[in-house]
């Protein structure tokens, strides 16, 4: 299952989730070093794993966890160690460390927690156990090394947000992620009203300038677990999961109140405002069940498109919404 990992997120779901299943360990845990947060940017929906992630800026509280040389180790309540790991679980009665290396450097630690300390005894499974850290900490290089290639032809050069390939991702897996959660999911669409005016009048660098502004702002209206993409010069998308009609319709009047209200100094003497269109739709897999993902992502962005031309037709600065058909193929 690690060798088969294709990505950073498929190897943390294995390591994080189906690990304790097939082991029958508790609940496993990780600790990242992530100096510069590197990694962090690496990795797509994070936060749904809490404290089970840690991404760890400095390396002294691993380094913390072990012996002068790194070893893995059974702990157990009396060691005070176990103050430091699987602090949000109960139930845990001991837990095994695995460090992961590399080139002899601390990369990570690996926390599996267990009631049954019989899950650990005999010298082989200690031997498994030493080979699963090499497995483990190979296929994270390897898995990180490959998601940085990768981000280069999904992110948008200018702004880092994802671009239509990246936005193409990332709306399939938020559409299979809702559809396994029957949750619901909403797609703004936005246009920056009159660019091409804002082009002509103050040039290419300002314009520049002003829509990676506007994406800062538009970024901060939103939450960690929410998306973004750049799919042309002046046109966005968000992808907001586990977010309905009702409340997809409060955070586009957010945002596009925010953006009227935003006065963009563009460091030349002059203060730009702009203001933007949205069009609106949101899927709810209980009402508009699927079983044609690909034709679904396409149905909804059709929408969404539809919306923000109305949005447009009526002089802009406004939200629309447009719901999907109910025969959903």
């Amino acid at each position: 299952m690690l060798l088969g990992a294709s990505s950073l997120s498929a190897l943390l779901e294995v390591l994080l989730v189906s690990m304790p299943r097939h082991f029958l360990f508790h609940v496993s845990e990780l600790w990242l070093y992530d100096p510069e947060n590197g990694v962090g940017e690496l990795i797509v929906g994070g936060e749904r794993y809490g404290q089970h992630l840690q991404l760890r800026e400095e390396v002294f509280s691993m380094q913390e966890l072990y012996a002068v040389e790194p070893n893995i180790e059974l702990i157990d309540a009396t060691d005070s160690r176990m103050f430091e790991v699987l602090k949000t679980d109960n139930g845990i009665d001991h837990a095994v460390l695995v460090p992961l290396m590399d080139s002899g450097q601390l990369i990570g630690s690996l926390h599996l927690g267990m009631s049954d300390v019989a899950l650990y005894l005999a010298s082989a499974e200690g031997g498994l156990y030493t080979h699963l850290a090499g497995v483990i900490s190979a296929c994270l290089k390897n898995a990180i090394s490959r998601e940085k290639i990768s981000q280069l032809s999904v992110l948008d050069p200018l702004t880092r947000i994802s671009n239509p390939q990246g936005f193409e991702k990332d709306l399939t897996r938020e559409i299979s992620r809702a559809q396994r959660a029957r949750e619901p999911m909403t797609l703004l669409k936005l246009e920056i009203d009159e660019f091409s005016d804002l082009y002509e009048q103050h040039g290419e660098a300002s314009s520049q300038f002003v829509i990676k502004k506007v994406i800062q702002r538009v970024i901060s209206d939103l939450r960690a677990t929410d998306y973004m993409a750049r799919v042309s010069t002046s046109i966005l998308f968000v992808i907001v999961p586990g977010c309905g009609e009702v409340k997809g319709q409060e955070i586009a009047e957010r945002i596009r109140n925010d953006l009227e209200d935003f006065a963009i100094d563009d460091g030349r003497g002059a203060v730009l405002y702009v203001t933007a269109s949205v069009g609106l739709v949101a899927w709810e897999p209980e009402h508009y069940p699927a079983v044609d993902m690909g034709s679904l992502a396409r149905q909804i962005q059709g929408a969404a498109d539809k919306a923000l031309q109305l949005s447009k037709s009526k002089n802009g600065n406004q939200t629309t919404i447009s719901r999907l058909s109910t025969l959903m193929v």
